[in-house]
């Protein structure tokens, strides 16, 4: 049965409630910034995607911890969407690729 009292936060509410728990659980991984976009799954269910701009990789545990937290947090307001969080840290950059590639024949 559908909970009759579950609706969708505002976007500001949602960064309201998110920015300080990413902010604090993504400090040691030089946390910067974050983008929340309102989404769909596959099947049109509505989703919360969260990404974490941050500059070393945060690890899986920490990343669960976290969007626990924000679970949480959101259905204390009533929230019923599901999230997705992200934290992909920088872009590795790749050398120049194969080894034997830059070597004289």
């Amino acid at each position: 049965m559908a909970n009759l009292r579950a609706r969708y936060l505002y976007p500001k509410e949602i960064d309201a409630i998110v920015t300080p728990l990413l902010t604090e659980a993504f400090k040691d991984y030089g946390y910067k910034d974050k983008s929340i976009k309102e989404d769909e799954t596959f099947d049109g269910d509505p989703i919360i995607r969260v990404t974490a701009e941050v500059a070393q990789p945060v690890p899986a545990e920490q990343l669960a911890k976290t969007l626990n937290r924000i679970h949480n947090a959101l259905r204390e307001k009533d929230e019923e969407r599901f999230v997705f969080l992200s934290a992909p840290g920088p872009a590795i950059l790749s050398g120049s690729g194969d080894e034997d590639e830059d070597e004289d024949i």
